[in-house]
Parts: C-alpha cells; structure tokens; sequence
C-alpha cells in the first residue's frame, strides 16, 4: 500500500479501512521512529565521543564498563547484518543496561538532593565567618523589590515558578502544623486525577526531605555516603570558621562530582535510548520494509566510525572519503564533515513523528478490538514504548503494553488522606532527631518544590514580610536577602537582552 501517514491517520480517525490502514500506520510510523532515531544518533555519539574525549575525564570501572557494553551493542548492530531475531536480542540488551543507568541515575539523583539541603544551611550561616559583599535592602524596601519581581510578568507559570524559588530561599520561620497543613493542601490537589501522578508528587516531596532510601545507596557511590553521613553529624548551629570550611568543602566537592556523574549518566541514557529505538524498530520490520534512504547510509557510517574510534575495532568506512584517514584526528574530522549531510533531516521526520504521536493515543483506544484481532498489539505496545523514549524524559518509565494507563487508578478522598498522613508522620519522625537548621532547611526545600500554596499577591508579600520579621539571625537574613537579589539581577540582565534582542 503507498500511502502517506497523514492520510492514513486522516482515514483511520474517520474509522475507514481500519484493518488496511492500523497495519500501514503501524509499519510507517515504526519506520520513521528509527530513521530518526538513527539520525539523533549520528550526533549524539558523536557528541558523546567528543565529550568523553575532552571533557568528561578519566571515568571509573563502573562508567568504563557502561561505555563498553554500550558501544559493543552499538557495534554489533551497524558493523553487522543483524536480522530480526537478533535485533530483539540487542534490543533486549539494551533495556537491562538502560535499567542500569536509570538505577544509578536514581542514587545519584538522591545524593544531590541530600547534599542540596545541606548547601541551604551552609549558604545560610556563612555570612558568620565571611565578610558582607554589598549591602542589601532594609525588609520594606526588600519586600516591595520581591513582589516586584515575581508579578512583573503576566504568566501564571512564570509567576508561579518565582514565587516558589523565593519561598525556599527566604529564612523559613514556618510552624511545623501550618507545614503539615500546606502538605495535605497539596496531596489534596491530586484528587481526582491519576494515581501515577500522585505517586510523582510523593516521590518529589521524598527525594527533597531527604526520606527517600534507595537499596542501591549501599552499593553504588558509597563515598558520597560518607560524606552524607559527617554533614548529618556536623552541629552546624555552634560550628566555628575552621570547621565550616570544612564542612562547605566537603559539600561543594560532592555536588560537583554528583553533577559531573548526572551529566554523564543523561549522556549514557540518551544514547541508549536512541540506540534500543533503533534497534527495536528494526527487530519488528521485515527487510524489505525498511527505509532504503541514502543520507540513512551516512548517519550509518557516521555510527560505525565513532565506533571505531572508540574501540579500535576496525571498519570500512574510511574507504568513502576520498583520501582515507589515518590518524585518529583525521577521522574524527571527516566525520564532522558528514554530519552536514544529515542537516534537517531529523527536524523534518520531527514533524511527521509528532502528528503520529498525536493520534497514537486516541488510535490505540479507538480501535484497540482491532488491534487484538489483527495480532498487532505487540506492534502498539512497541510504538507507545518509542513515543515514551522519543519525550524529553530519559528515564521515563516505560509501560509494559497497551492496558498500561487505561482504566488507570484514580486519587481518591481516602487515597489522598492516607498518602498525606504517610508523608507527614515520616517527616515527623525525621523531625525528632534533627536539628533546628536541618529542619527549616527541609522545609524550604520541599515548598521551593510543591504547588504555590498563595492565593493572592498580599498573602505573598504578607509571608515576606514576616519571614524576615521573625528572623533574629542577620548572618541568615542577609543571605537569603542577597542570594534572592542575585537571581533578581540576572533575571533583569536576561530580560533586557531579550529586549535588546527585539
């Protein structure tokens, strides 16, 4: 059948030729998911290779081992002739290992919120060992700049996103039950909707409370274990200038490695997920149907000579230039120059994925009787798994087939209760052995996050307001005064080069 997948959408929504058509939409859109996952790919390892090689530096046994087993995939699917049943396998090996990198990226994700919390209370005590840099605004002054700043713009999401940002930074001088409150208030918002998306809220507010445990803490990246545990035991309400220094040192280094480690753990999974996209779509296409397209054949060779160069395992591809290249360098720059080949071609299958995406849901729902009965669900449960890998997510969750978010479990008075009084009796219970600073610091941080519990711009300032008031520690209040004006200044510098830039 040749036939475009506009139509082929077009018709199937009207509900006509719908046993012609769900198999050719199904094949089409299959096909354009891999071709464009194949493009992506081209430069995004070549961009990995280049970020390995330059940037990242030396990686550990376990990053070593992740590269290897990634680029071994790699090449045994563009350096060979796979066919279907081997193509599943590869695909399949490509799940385990993104599982890897997701259970990693986890532990990773959590250390960083932990550490984040201790950099609130260290931010917020250094002004007692460092002298003033400049002076900040008395509170009236201060709190009339704020509010200033968060309804200078008429967009709910950005006014809402200020609001949140300022409400973590301010000294937080809030009473524990009025906390609790606004924790119910926010688990309450999810009633009525999905479960899944309540189940995304809990696992936030966790992270951010540092309540969050995860098995693989003990076994991945115990060294930021350790330093967890002597900033948990540091008495930063009495510490001295020799041992905050300390202390700030051990904090800062570990942030800086954890983002070092979270920059390449997105790398690895964003190549995994493009890869396993390519493969899989090939592991459900017969030969004959897949896409013959020449600058294809380029992002190929683009592929297989990274590949190489970070394997040394040979290829053929230096035969296409017209004067091979032999040096390491000399490689890395002809592929540079292939890469110009594929230039739009991703942004134009871009488009046609979206609309495909757009009717995938209401198709799979619409006809799902259909879909049974022509034996194509594995080919629906396929292309819901590429739609997720194809988001900006990449470690979103991917579903196990086509009943995956139907008849989904909704939030219910009781549900929503029951999910509130976990949270707070958890955070009760970290609340009992923890210090005054660590508490407020937990706080702060887990409203910057929640929904914006202010109703009206008064309740805003009015909170401003008495936050300051009800701080006697000018070393805290100065920093939070400065570490909002900051932020204040570079947002006014990037909206006048938008400005400027009009």
């Amino acid at each position: 059948m040749n036939i475009s997948i506009t139509k082929c959408i077009r018709e199937l929504n009207r509900n006509r030729n719908v046993e012609e058509l769900l198999p050719e939409y199904v094949k089409q859109s299959r096909n354009y998911y891999g071709s464009h996952a194949c493009f992506k790919l081209a430069l995004e390892y070549f961009m990995f290779f280049e970020n390995i090689s330059e940037e990242a530096g030396p990686l550990s046994g376990d990053e070593e081992k992740i590269l290897k087993d990634i680029n071994s995939i790699i090449g045994r699917f563009f350096n060979g002739m796979p066919g279907r049943e081997e193509c599943k396998g590869l695909a399949e090996e490509l799940l385990a290992l993104r599982k890897e990198i997701t259970g990693r990226m986890q532990v990773v994700s959590a250390y960083i919120d932990c550490f984040s919390v201790y950099e609130y209370i260290l931010n917020r005590i250094e002004y007692r060992f460092a002298e003033k840099e400049e002076e900040v605004p008395d509170d009236i002054q201060f709190t009339e700049d704020v509010v200033q700043f968060i309804f200078s713009s008429k967009d709910n999401a950005a006014i809402n996103e200020k609001v949140r940002f300022v409400t973590g930074q301010l000294p937080m001088r809030m009473l524990r039950s009025k906390y609790f409150d606004i924790i119910r208030e926010s688990v309450s918002i999810y009633k009525g909707n999905d479960l899944s998306s309540l189940e995304g809220f809990e696992y936030m507010f966790r992270t951010n409370a540092m309540l969050y445990k995860d098995e693989n803490m003990d076994i991945y990246f115990t060294e930021f274990k350790k330093n967890l545990g002597r900033l948990k035991e540091a008495d930063f309400e009495n510490i001295d200038r020799k041992q905050y220094k300390v202390y700030n040192d051990i904090e800062e280094e570990s942030t800086y490695e954890l983002l070092k480690l979270s920059d390449l753990y997105i790398l690895f999974g964003e190549i995994t997920n493009l890869a396993y996209t390519v493969a899989a779509a090939a592991a459900y296409t017969e030969e004959a149907d897949r896409v013959q397209d020449k600058t294809l054949g380029v992002a190929a060779a683009i592929i297989k000579g990274i590949n190489e160069l970070f394997t040394d395992k040979e290829t053929d591809i230096w035969e296409l230039a017209e004067e091979p290249p032999v040096l390491k360098e000399d490689k890395f720059s002809w592929l540079s120059e292939l890469l110009d080949e594929l230039t739009g071609k991703q942004e134009t299958i871009s488009e046609i994925l979206d609309m495909s995406e757009a009717a995938l849901g209401q198709i799979t729902e619409v006809h799902s009787e259909a879909i049974e009965s022509l034996g194509l669900a594995q080919d629906f449960d396929l292309l819901l798994r590429l739609s997720l890998l194809n988001s900006n997510s990449t470690f979103a969750e991917l579903g196990i087939g086509m009943e995956d978010g139907k008849d989904s479990a909704e939030v219910t008075q009781q549900i929503a209760d029951s999910v509130a009084g976990n949270l707070i009796s958890e955070v009760k219970e970290l609340f009992k052995g923890s210090s005054r600073i660590l508490r407020r610091a937990i706080m702060a941080n887990t409203l910057e996050k929640i929904p914006v519990f202010f109703n009206t711009p008064q309740e805003v300032a009015d909170y401003i307001s008495v936050s300051l008031l009800q701080c006697d520690d000018e070393a805290e209040k100065y920093a939070s005064k400065k570490i909002i004006m900051d932020e204040i200044e570079e947002y006014s510098m990037f909206q006048q080069i938008e400005d400027d830039e009009e």
